[in-house]
């Protein structure tokens, strides 16, 4: 398991370069969260060198630098942009929070997609109504008091399947990084709707 997964609080780690080609290195483990499940790739530098994007190629995680000024072997330090992960990271939670919610007060049971990004993401939901203001602000204020109980959250896995959950809520499928508690969320500080079609409504998030 990389490390992102087993300690998604980790800010700085020393690894060994296990692979480079040109500018694309692989590490003998990582902190940098891959692009994938609707989440961006961590940003930082390695050995001091800015980590323009990170991917999976099959079972490797590829680091592409702007320079790779060392060999394989040698002993990297890895500095994590925390800003960035950790606004991405109580995104992220936040969808699966407002998920949750919507199933609680909306009877939503479905989801048709998702984006994570640290400025805005975006909650597509299958629902025949249109959410307007008046629901979107109970699902605000719902939103804050899961948020003030503190809940906490966990994830684990099921063979090759990761599942996150927050307490009292169901579990979900997710590969992404998470907070440990709905404390470290926060609020929503905007909730837009965007008509995206028949049967579906997405909402636009800030925190």
């Amino acid at each position: 398991m990389w490390k992102y997964y087993h300690n998604p609080y980790l800010k700085e780690f020393q690894t060994t370069a296990a692979e480079i080609d040109n500018h694309n290195v692989v590490l003998q483990d990582t902190i940098f969260y891959p692009t994938g499940g609707g989440q961006p790739h961590d940003k930082g530098t390695i050995a001091g060198q800015n980590v323009l994007d990170v991917f999976e190629q099959g079972e490797k995680v590829i680091h592409l630098l702007e320079n790779a000024p060392f060999s394989s072997g040698d002993e990297v330090k890895c500095i994590l942009d925390w800003d960035y992960r950790y606004k991405v990271m109580r995104m992220h939670s936040a969808l699966h929070l407002l998920y949750n919610v919507a199933g609680e007060l909306l009877g939503i049971s479905a989801s048709a997609g998702s984006n994570v990004d640290a400025g805005k993401s975006r909650l597509d939901l299958v629902y025949d109504e249109v959410i307007d203001q008046e629901k979107r602000e109970s699902l605000k204020e719902r939103f804050a008091a899961v948020v003030d109980e503190d809940r906490p959250a966990k994830t684990w896995w099921e063979g090759s399947k990761r599942l996150v959950q927050i307490q009292g809520y169901e579990a979900l499928p997710c590969g992404g990084l998470h907070t440990k508690s709905t404390k470290e969320i926060g609020y929503l500080s905007k909730l837009k709707r965007k008509n995206v079609g028949k049967g579906k409504e997405r909402l636009e998030v800030f925190l």
